[in-house]
């Protein structure tokens, strides 16, 4: 006969110490039952821990729990998990447990190890698990602490199973047994409730080997792997004595069962012992022995059963005596060995959190943009940063909102800046108004959709346009950032008003730019003009007032404690991309799994939001602060919005981080040790040229970031990465990355300039006209001079942007690096002064900027003004000029007249 079964006939009730998913639904546990005579199960955080974290077991119904809630924390999932395998186990013991009347057949379910000295918390989880698995052969797991008894009455009381757990002595059995008592004296139907009482085994041995040990007596020697089962045998004699007396008699009256003992802990640690020690001397009637499965192997090759719990008590007792004559009180040994069985169990269970959270991120990194670094000699000190940032738990505090996170003195402005964190989430409950509008859009004809926005409310746009174009059916998108007269003609030009919608977006709602556009194009759309209008701003704003008084289509509200550059994910960046068809619940979505993958209980370590921050800050604080951008085809436009984001969060008090986008490529060696890389490639159009590039930097020694993006709806989740670490980085570089102090002072200056006021204003003299060629050469030739290392060039280009402009001041850049190995920078004003301006101003001291201008040929009235497009961008220019002059800036301004492309060759061959 199976050994196993033996134990059965004995009265001896073998259960299993051991669950994971693939041992119940792959028919392991219905063979152990039938061939074993396997009568319940037990588990506990470390065996979950095993089971859900260190197999894929689990992966498909993580997957699909991560999927229902992305925001469930680890011990939500991890609760799902269990109570699914739970319910399994139960499933599959159900026939045990009828055919042995409710006495057999049980599965155990632990309560939190973190609530083992918590009363009420461990009453209330208990029902809570309980009802959630419900099932009858259930056993809920509470330890013997003394917060644990009290509970373990309560339970009881209300006809809820219990495994009572952690038991090491006699003390810790009578309290246990006590509470069981009392609770079915309290229950209304004891005959339906069952427990059992853990005893804890080859701890105790362990524990006391140990200290038989240190007394240094050979006597000791002798009671070597004894006093576990003498401990247990003197156990279930007083099992007997309150079970089987007189004391018990009333309420086995009313149909109550007695607390089996439950042997625990029964797997040997000692290898001189014989491996199946702690079954073969435990044996009786009315006892349960759980056994890992290693042991219930080897029990089943070679045990010996025999009724051994009633053998030999007189040498029980006899053994107890002596370890205190030898000094060694078991009681305190059992009541050490409790706590340290608690904190285990404890540590266990962080153990598993942090695998499950591991797990889950690594079946997000199947979904989140696969980011890697090679950073050389600056590898150490971002770990070091991270390591700071996982102490002080940084990024808790960033999802807390706490402004402590960036600086302990109040910087104002940096709690009311940070709902970007919660829009992946929170913008799901408007996707379906959008895609209305979107739907009605394309009902009506429309064919063009025309932005009108600077900065924030037009980079993000732009770059859905560019990487997302759109549907099938959808209109185009034209995003008109630009108040240069020709630029204004010209997409005027190209419209069919009846089958075109302007949507006007300001978060202000008081852009003078967007305003201005807005009066150009209100102007020409005739009768039901309002129809043709959608307004994007926050509450309350002028553009909402102009909105409702002029009859818009529609208006929508954005979240104030979100800033321009941050408000890619919300209906600044959403509305139009709903217009033309992007999977607008695919960006979220996308952005939800990063904000998930770099949430608050994410170590710091592993977010990949702040591995990105820790890498940007701490390179520009070694002096590696131009961040330089190459990408795949598909995503050349991405960077456009990654530049107001970092320049114009970083650029401030002096410090900042350079964005560096379409530079033309050079050789490693035309590079300076001011270089950050970062490489951004699609799955389908990945560059070798780039990835060339790339490996001949790092062998160069400059730092280098590859991220891989599945599809262009991976932007949505690097948005937020980017958003994450660039908070994360001006943390770093201890600044407040979400103001923006020196933008208005160019502002102020522009207004200055159309009112025909001087002050601090350029004047006609301040400009080189490129006709004086001799001049403009010496004007370079002393502004080139003044550079010096880790400079970077800013070209700031007052033109209407046209791909004809654009490739010569591509050239330009390129001319200018051969000149001297500078980063250069390009801008369209007045674009850039929603963008790259801040830094330019706020920043460190490392800028020389060249200002071109032109003379538009035919100038454009803004309507219900007194000016024109051409006097706005010239006092913006002006304006700039003299907010770079009043910071000490380097900066050159040239008139490039009515010839701008001409002008540009003139410039390059003065470079030459």
């Amino acid at each position: 006969m199976n050994p196993l079964e033996k134990l059965r006939e004995l009265g001896q009730s073998v259960w299993l110490d051991y669950i994971r998913r693939s041992l119940l639904t792959g028919g392991d546990l219905d063979r152990l039952i039938r061939e074993d005579g396997v009568r319940g199960i037990t588990a506990n955080p470390t065996i979950f821990e095993k089971a859900i974290a260190g197999s894929d077991d689990y992966d498909e119904a993580l997957c699909r729990l991560v999927a229902q809630d992305r925001h469930a924390d680890v011990t939500s999932l991890y609760e799902a998990l269990a109570v699914q395998d739970i319910q399994l186990a139960t499933d599959i013991l159900r026939s045990v447990y009828d055919d042995a009347d409710g006495t057999d057949g049980f599965v155990s379910l632990e309560v939190s190890p973190d609530l083992a000295h918590d009363t009420d918390g461990t009453v209330g989880e208990a029902r809570r698990l309980w009802k959630d698995v419900e099932r009858p052969n259930l056993m809920i797991k509470v330890p013997a602490t003394a917060e644990g008894i009290p509970a373990i009455e309560t339970l009881i009381a209300e006809g809820i199973n219990v495994n009572v757990t952690l038991m090491f002595s006699l003390a810790h059995y009578e309290a246990v047994a006590a509470a069981y008592v009392r609770g079915l004296e309290r229950a209304a139907n004891p005959q339906h409730i069952a427990s059992v009482a853990s005893f804890f085994v080859s701890r105790v041995d362990t524990a006391v080997d140990h200290a038989l040990e240190k007394t240094g007596k050979s006597a000791a020697k002798t009671l070597y792997g004894k006093a576990a089962v003498a401990n247990a045998k003197r156990a279930y004699r007083r099992y007997q004595e309150l079970f089987h007396g007189a004391a018990f008699a009333e309420l086995r009256k009313r149909g109550a069962r007695p607390q089996r003992v439950l042997w625990a802990s029964t797997g040997t640690k000692n290898p001189a012992y014989r491996d199946v020690l702690y079954v073969e001397e435990l044996i009786g009637p009315d006892t349960v022995n759980t056994m890992p499965p290693a042991t219930l192997s080897a029990f089943r090759d070679h045990g010996r059963p025999r009724t051994s719990l009633s053998e030999n008590l007189n040498e029980a007792d006899a053994t107890i005596t002596r370890l205190t004559e030898l000094g060694i009180d078991l009681d305190e040994v059992s009541e050490q060995l409790q706590r340290e069985g608690v904190e285990k169990f404890a540590a266990s269970f962080e153990t598993l959190m942090k695998a499950l959270e591991e797990k889950r991120r690594t079946m997000q990194g199947e979904q989140v943009a696969t980011a890697t670094y090679e950073l050389g000699a600056y590898e150490s000190s971002v770990r070091a940063r991270l390591e700071r940032w996982r102490t002080i738990k940084f990024g808790r505090r960033v999802w807390d909102k706490d402004p402590a996170a960036w600086s302990e003195e109040n910087m104002g402005e940096l709690t009311s800046r940070l709902g970007w964190l919660d829009l992946p989430e929170a913008m799901h409950d408007q996707l379906d108004d959008l895609s209305d509008l979107a739907d009605e859009v394309r009902s009506e004809g429309i064919e063009h959709v025309v932005l009108l926005g600077m900065g924030g409310s037009s980079l993000a746009p732009e770059v859905f346009a560019k990487t997302l174009g759109s549907a099938d059916g959808s209109p185009s998108l034209t995003v008109l950032d630009t108040t240069h007269p020709d630029a204004v003609r010209a997409v005027q030009g190209q419209l069919d008003h009846a089958r075109t919608l302007v949507v006007v977006s300001s978060k202000s709602g008081t852009t003078l730019e967007t305003l201005s556009l807005f009066r150009a194009f209100w102007d020409g759309m005739g009768r039901n003009a309002g129809r043709h209008f959608v307004a994007i701003t926050d509450p309350n704003t002028p553009l909402q007032r102009l909105a409702d008084d002029r009859g818009f289509r529609r208006v929508f509200r954005a979240p104030p404690d979100v800033g321009g550059r941050y408000s890619a994910l919300s209906v600044f960046g959403l509305v139009p991309a709903a217009l033309i068809g992007a999977d607008i619940h695919g960006l979220l979505d996308r952005a939800w799994t990063m904000g998930e993958a770099s949430s608050f209980c994410v170590p710091e370590t592993s977010s990949p939001g702040l591995q990105l921050g820790a890498a940007l800050g701490e390179l520009a604080l070694a002096g590696r602060d131009k961040v330089t951008f190459f990408t795949s085809p598909g995503l050349q436009a991405f960077p456009a919005w990654l530049e107001q984001l970092i320049a114009e969060s970083t650029g401030k008090n002096g410090k900042g981080i350079v964005p560096v986008a379409d530079e033309p490529v050079y050789p490693p060696d035309g590079y300076g040790a001011d270089r950050f890389f970062v490489a951004f490639s699609l799955d389908r159009d990945a560059s070798a040229v780039v990835e060339r590039t790339l490996r001949a930097l790092e062998e160069a020694g400059h730092p280098v970031a590859r991220i891989r993006l599945r599809d262009t709806i991976d932007l949505g989740q690097e948005m937020f990465r980017w958003e994450l670490a660039v908070a994360g980085a001006g943390a770093v570089l201890g600044i407040h990355p979400f103001n923006q102090p020196d933008v208005q002072l160019a502002k102020d200056l522009a207004s200055k300039a159309m009112s025909q006021k001087r002050g601090d204003v350029a004047t006609d003299r301040d400009i080189a006209s490129i006709d004086d060629e001799k001049r403009v050469a010496a004007l370079v030739r002393e502004w080139m001079g003044s550079a010096r290392g880790g400079d970077y060039v800013g070209i700031q280009a007052y033109l209407a942007p046209n791909d004809a402009t654009t490739a010569r001041l591509q050239q330009l850049r390129g001319a200018i690096a051969n000149t001297r190995p500078l980063a250069t920078t390009l801008g369209y004003g007045p674009r850039f002064l929603h963008s790259t301006g801040q830094l330019h101003k706020g920043g460190p001291d490392s800028g020389l900027f060249l200002q071109l201008v032109d003379e538009p040929v035919h100038d454009v009235a803004v309507p219900e003004t007194d000016f024109t497009f051409g006097a706005l961008i010239r006092a913006q220019a002006q304006g700039d000029y003299g907010a770079l002059k009043q910071r000490k800036r380097r900066v050159l301004r040239i008139n490039l007249g009515r010839e701008p492309l001409a002008g540009i060759a003139t410039l390059i061959d003065v470079l030459d």
